[in-house]
């Protein structure tokens, strides 16, 4: 038995084992996409092993493989991800989210024009040809149960590409590369060619289309009809700022939250997405703006985290999260971001006393913690009450903006020294 036999007997085996894997990616970035509200297919699949067979007797000819290790370093798409996106222009988007959500081994950008060959010697293509961006990447470990951290050991392939391109993609690579009789004539390639210049001039209407659906988005009167509406609205006055690594972040939860809180309407968060789209901080463009709301409203606290758990009941199953629903009813949660809204509120009230003027807009980039630390530093408190300011603050954001939530223990010390700072707030205030 020779090699490649040997190494798909034992491949045979791990079928399963790789089907799962590819599952697995494949949940993860649809929960990726629905949360950022980007329309797209995701599919996934493990290579056959006769397909993988055929593919490795053509690439021994120039592989000369000589160990089972070799062959596996070699195929890095033994489990594949492709993901098929309505609008080309969200190809950049969900490439910044596949970076950040795995780790990434290897990345490949098509058309790579310089390498590019005709589809034969006689005829040379007038089109591109493939456009897309591939992925070689490994699930984080520590996004894994420890039942499944094995996962975490195997490449899987990510194809990013428009719908219109992987199916012109499909039907290219199963004619020109995998013939059944013979070789494609020059007049199949020419046909080819030209269809391939169909899809690109599809892909040019799709942008138009996109383009025209988020401008009539931001002109409507009325609630939205779910979060991908509320995204196109952002998209289109944000303009996603590649420079400052924008992210859309958690639109799904913040359309929950708009409706709890009858802010659902276009007219009712222009505003914040104006600010939002000033502040330069790599945080995403969602939870700028809930921080915005929430500092002009400390009141819906609340509504926010309630609405993060409703959420999260409905789409955490994608991706096999674990998260305790039980934390939904604990009275503790929702005490302490009461209590850090009635912070938040004096902080605002004594600042203004302090310097004299209104909290501007432009300068709510700094909101929360520099603020606070400032007041803690003119009230001359001690260092280590401002880190313990700091600390308070960022237990804010784990309860707002994290997956999961602390444990009790940490919210009940944490209450405490809010209601220490508000007291401190108070008094300092009436003086």
């Amino acid at each position: 038995m020779n090699v490649i036999e040997t190494f798909i007997t034992q491949y045979t085996k791990e079928y399963d084992y790789f089907y799962e894997l590819a599952k697995k990616v494949a949940g993860i970035c649809e929960t990726l996409l629905q949360r950022n509200a980007i329309h797209a297919i995701v599919t996934f699949r493990a290579k056959r092993p006769d397909s993988l067979k055929e593919k490795l007797i053509k690439r021994n000819e120039s592989k000369n493989y000589q160990s089972i290790d070799q062959i596996y370093k070699d195929i890095a798409d033994l489990a594949g991800v492709r993901i098929a996106t309505y609008f080309p222009g969200d190809r950049g988007e969900i490439a910044r989210l596949i970076e950040a959500e795995f780790v990434t081994e290897k990345a490949k950008y098509f058309p790579n024009l310089e390498n590019a060959t005709p589809f034969n010697y006689s005829y040379k293509r007038r089109f591109a040809g493939y456009d897309a961006i591939h992925y070689r990447v490994r699930i984080k470990d520590v996004r894994l149960e420890d039942s499944k951290k094995r996962f975490s050991q195997s490449q899987v392939e990510i194809q990013i590409a428009s719908a219109l391109m992987h199916a012109w993609a499909e039907v290219e690579h199963d004619l020109a590369y995998k013939p059944k009789v013979g070789s494609l004539s020059e007049e199949e390639h020419r046909i080819l060619d030209e269809l391939n210049g169909m899809v690109l001039s599809g892909e040019i209407a799709l942008e138009r289309l996109q383009k025209a659906f988020n401008q009539r988005i931001s002109k409507i009167q009325h609630s939205f009809n779910n979060h991908f509406e509320l995204a196109a609205l952002i998209r289109e006055k944000v303009k996603m700022d590649l420079s400052y690594n924008t992210y859309m972040g958690r639109a799904d939860i913040l359309f929950r939250f708009l409706q709890k809180v009858n802010m659902d309407k276009p007219e009712d968060i222009f505003k914040y997405i104006e600010v939002a789209s000033n502040i330069k901080q790599t945080r995403t463009i969602v939870r700028k703006m809930v921080d915005l709301i929430l500092e002009d409203y400390p009141q819906y606290y609340n509504s926010y985290i309630e609405a993060k758990y409703e959420v999260y009941g409905i789409t955490a199953h994608l991706a096999e999260e674990s998260l305790d629903f039980t934390q939904l009813n604990n009275a503790k949660l929702y005490e302490y971001v009461e209590l850090w809204g009635e912070l938040q509120a004096a902080v605002k009230k004594l600042y203004e006393a302090v310097e004299g003027k209104k909290c501007e807009d432009g300068q709510k980039a700094d909101i929360y913690e520099c603020r606070l630390i400032k007041m803690l530093q003119l009230l001359d408190i001690s260092d280590e009450q401002v880190d313990e300011a700091r600390y308070l603050y960022n237990l804010r954001n784990t309860v707002l903006f994290g997956a999961e939530q602390p444990d009790e223990d940490i919210l009940i010390n944490g209450i405490k020294s809010l209601k220490k700072f508000i007291s401190a707030m108070k008094e300092n205030f009436d003086e």
